[in-house]
């Protein structure tokens, strides 16, 4: 199962509550989504209906209406005149859209992790936004997203805050990711992974070797499968996120 498939298959186990911000009078209504619509002191009015292939939701009292094409707020005030033109006097309707057609996910170091409806130009940083924000532990500057490309192929590829994204995005903000360095440097401690790291990148962040040090046996202490290894390590080695880089004192 891909990556999206399976962030998905735990999104929507839940239904779909999108938070208040997502409410925009602005959002464009079209096939799929569901609507809740309430007529106030008239109880017998109120209806959840989707919005059908063609656009268009059937309403009490007043048959079918076109409402594909249309902002939230321009819907209330269509079925309001309608209602108005000899139905109701002074009718109060309230449009709220209870799914959305289409929505992006986002998962991970979010403060509230789900699926958000998607509007034109949408960029990573809104998409987080609505999820509220990066936790503490997130790796901001490592976020990826899977999409489908044209024939249904899915692709995972990392992008920036201010990137734009598409329907049905899957954004995920992964933790941040460390490595220890310890023994014979000047400021041993744990330092923030990145990709291109080395023994070499590792030892300079911590402020390099001490007059004891001993590179040439320095070496890694790694976590696999269980099990805790150690291997001898030349300083142009890469490394992996949360090794442990020990250099040892010189025996002279």
């Amino acid at each position: 199962m891909t990556l999206a498939r399976v962030i998905l298959f735990f999104l929507l186990l839940t239904p779909l509550i999108p938070p208040d911000t997502a409410q925009s009078q602005d959002y464009i209504l079209g096939p799929r989504d569901l609507l809740k619509i309430t007529v106030y002191d008239h109880k017998d009015l109120d209806t959840r209906v989707r919005v059908s292939e063609d656009g268009k939701i059937t309403f009490p009292l007043l048959g079918e209406i076109r409402a594909a094409g249309q902002t939230v707020q321009g819907l209330e005030r269509k079925i309001t005149k309608m209602l108005a033109d000899g139905f109701i006097v002074h009718p109060h309707v309230s449009v709220f859209v209870e799914e959305f057609r289409v929505v992006v996910y986002v998962t991970g170091e979010v403060r509230k992790p789900g699926s958000f409806p998607y509007e034109e130009g949408m960029t990573v940083i809104k998409a987080v936004s609505l999820a509220g924000g990066l936790t503490e532990r997130a790796a901001d500057g490592k976020i990826t997203v899977t999409r489908k490309e044209q024939g249904q192929k899915e692709t995972t590829l990392q992008i920036a805050m201010n990137d734009r994204l598409r329907p049905d995005d899957v954004l995920l903000v992964p933790e941040k990711r460390w490595v220890y360095v310890t023994g014979e440097v000047k400021k041993p401690g744990s330092y923030l992974y990145d990709e291109q790291m080395t023994i070499l990148k590792a030892i300079t962040l911590a402020g390099g070797l001490t007059d004891k040090a001993a590179p040439g046996r320095t070496q890694i202490v790694r976590k696999a499968n269980g099990r805790e290894d150690k291997l001898r390590a030349a300083m142009e080695d890469p490394i992996q996120p949360e090794d442990v880089v020990v250099v040892p004192e010189s025996f002279f």
